[in-house]
């Protein structure tokens, strides 16, 4: 009997993986969203602050609910990675103006390499061979689901900021390892960056000087986006806690598969050979990672 409750619990899927995967899910119907959104053209300014109004109350609800309302040091990293996200986003709709989103996009979903890497290097987080080679799937998924080279002969703007947000993304990761390590709480970082992204956001809006929407898709879709970017993050913070970001990040930045199969059932985009290898790299490397 204890050998079998033994071999159940082996069974399991680590609980990093099962948050990581949450997160992913969180992300890909978000980007799903924002992309069946772009048809009313949203404008940037209002779209970034109410999707902070509806943000701001959701993670702070979710960390009531965790009890994890509790001052920390370390939240100032999580105020920090408000103002870093908020740019971040602002960069990648500026790369894209100038950019086509299957060149660009890929090379934003990298961010969790930059992440890896400095938390091997400062945090000495291990990386095995099993580990090593689901991030090479992670890396391959990614690139398939788009065309990376593409954008090298693009406008040179676009790429650059498209790798200024992949490195603000990156950083993010590790300041939610050293946050946590310090103490701070998951959804209460989640809820501290929420508060660093409306110092922004506020400003941004009143210098855009674009009217908020009144009714219909504008509105609600920022509002929707709030609640899952919030959780998504709350998702990723406390698989932080149970395991290494090396592990966790590679696993939500996949949200892109969740995305593209969410287009092609809805807005009928085709499922190509490539998308269709990138899926197989996605699955295959939350395999490794859930085993690694």
């Amino acid at each position: 009997m204890a050998s079998r409750d033994v071999r159940a619990g082996e069974s399991r899927m680590p609980p990093e993986v099962v948050f990581a995967l949450m997160s992913l899910c969180f992300l890909g119907v978000n980007d799903f969203l924002y992309k069946w959104g772009q048809q009313w053209e949203m404008r940037s300014g209002p779209f970034m602050f109410l999707q902070n109004m509806a943000y701001l109350p959701n993670a702070f609800g979710l960390a009531y609910y965790r009890d994890e309302l509790i001052l920390n040091p370390g939240l100032a990293f999580g105020f920090i990675n408000g103002i870093l996200a908020f740019t971040a986003f602002l960069f990648v709709l500026l790369a894209l103006r100038r950019g086509e989103a299957v060149a660009l996009v890929p090379i934003v979903r990298l961010n969790f390499a930059v992440t890896a890497a400095l938390t091997i290097f400062f945090l000495g987080e291990s990386v095995n061979l099993i580990k090593g080679f689901a991030l090479v799937l992670a890396a391959l998924a990614v690139m398939a689901g788009g065309s990376v080279a593409a954008a090298s002969v693009g406008d040179k703007r676009s790429v650059g900021l498209a790798i200024g947000a992949m490195c603000m993304f990156g950083v993010i990761g590790l300041f939610y390892k050293l946050g946590l390590g310090m103490g701070a709480k998951p959804a209460m970082m989640t809820a501290m960056q929420s508060v660093g992204v409306f110092c922004m956001a506020v400003p941004f809006m009143l210098i855009q000087k674009d009217p908020l929407p009144r009714r219909g898709v504008p509105l609600w879709i920022p509002f929707v986006c709030g609640v899952l970017t919030s959780s998504s993050y709350v998702a990723i913070a406390v698989g932080f806690t149970y395991g290494e970001a090396v592990v966790v990040a590679p696993i939500a930045q996949l949200s892109f598969v969740l995305t593209g199969v969410l287009a092609i059932i809805f807005l009928r985009e085709k499922l190509t050979f490539r998308k269709g290898v990138g899926v197989a790299f996605a699955v295959a490397s939350v395999i490794l990672f859930s085993r690694g």
